[in-house]
């Protein structure tokens, strides 16, 4: 088909069909103005905007968007509280971990503290056992030489000042911490002229040649007092006027502590035969267990002062 074909067709269209066009070109014009007019009238009334979006959308998408807000919140809100409950729970707990973890502390710092008492006292017994184990080992050494002096009467007046050394010195050695107590035995009789006083018989190492001259006054001395009473008489203090003690003046003391135990076999005082003193460096230097130490020696050289003194009658001069 050729072009002019086409032409021809074209005007025959178009004579046939002008009213319709004119018709379709009234009844567009009608409805753009009827659609103008309900735009203008919904956005006068507010139903739409002026793009001729519905309000009633919006306010319904809007009324969406806050029920899921809220839900979201009542959501938040029901995840913080049990947060927060979660929170005072662990809260909880902990107190009680603190606490039991302060019960178990408490109760480990008790174990330790019995440890170290159960430990301190352990020491205290192994050096006690030490010190009483020792202790007896000087007691069964002076009991031997006590025997062996008795048994063998020559070789004691022979060796009897040394033979009292090592005896006295015996006795010095179970005193605890001796080196710093600084203690000096010496043994006084009654004296074969005089009432009044004692005599020097026997003394420990450790004393100058004066204390052979010294006699205690059976009146106002610690070694008269005990031989008067036939009991032990301690004087923690010999500078403290309460105790009896012989307050020499110009004497040159190194000693604060006096013991006395009176030489005797039982409580008969006509047994009695003279006091053994000892005295220390320090204010109350002896303990009890020192105490009946020395009162056990006392016992323990009676039978050989007895024989030197009674039996054999010998000089009671040392």
């Amino acid at each position: 088909m050729s072009t002019d074909d086409l032409l021809k067709i074209a005007e025959t269209f178009d004579k046939n069909t002008g009213w319709f066009l004119d018709f379709l070109g009234y009844f567009v014009a009608i409805g753009l103005v009827a659609t103008f007019l309900v735009h203008f009238y919904r956005y006068a009334t507010g139903q739409s905007d002026w793009l001729g979006r519905s309000t009633n959308d919006t306010s319904q998408l809007t009324q969406i968007q806050l029920d899921s807000l809220r839900k979201e919140k009542e959501e938040i809100e029901r995840k913080m509280i049990q947060l927060e409950s979660e929170i005072q729970d662990l809260v909880t707990l902990l107190k009680e971990k603190e606490a039991d973890l302060e019960e178990k502390t408490q109760e480990v710092i008790e174990m330790v503290h019995e440890i170290e008492t159960i430990k301190s006292l352990y020491e205290e017994l192994d050096e006690k056992y030490d010190d009483e184990t020792y202790a007896m080992s000087q007691v069964m050494y002076t009991a031997d030489e006590v025997a062996s002096a008795i048994a063998n009467e020559e070789n004691f007046r022979q060796n009897r000042a040394d033979i009292y050394i090592n005896l006295l010195d015996y006795l010095i050695n179970t005193i605890k911490g001796f080196r710093e107590k600084n203690p000096r035995v010496v043994i006084h009789i009654k004296h074969p002229k005089k009432d009044d006083v004692l005599v020097h018989y026997a003394h420990s190492s450790g004393h100058s040649h004066r204390v052979k001259d010294y006699e205690p006054p059976i009146d106002n001395s610690a070694a008269g007092r005990a031989w008067r009473t036939n009991e032990v008489y301690y004087v923690p203090d010999v500078e403290d006027p309460q105790y009896e003690y012989d307050r020499k003046a110009h004497s040159n003391k190194y000693y604060r502590t006096i013991l006395c135990v009176p030489l005797k076999a039982g409580a008969d005082p006509s047994t009695r035969i003279g006091v053994l003193s000892i005295t220390g460096k320090p204010v109350d230097a002896y303990e009890k267990i020192e105490i009946e130490r020395v009162m056990l020696f006392a016992r323990l050289l009676y039978p050989l002062i007895y024989m030197d003194t009674k039996i054999r009658e010998v000089s009671t001069y040392g």
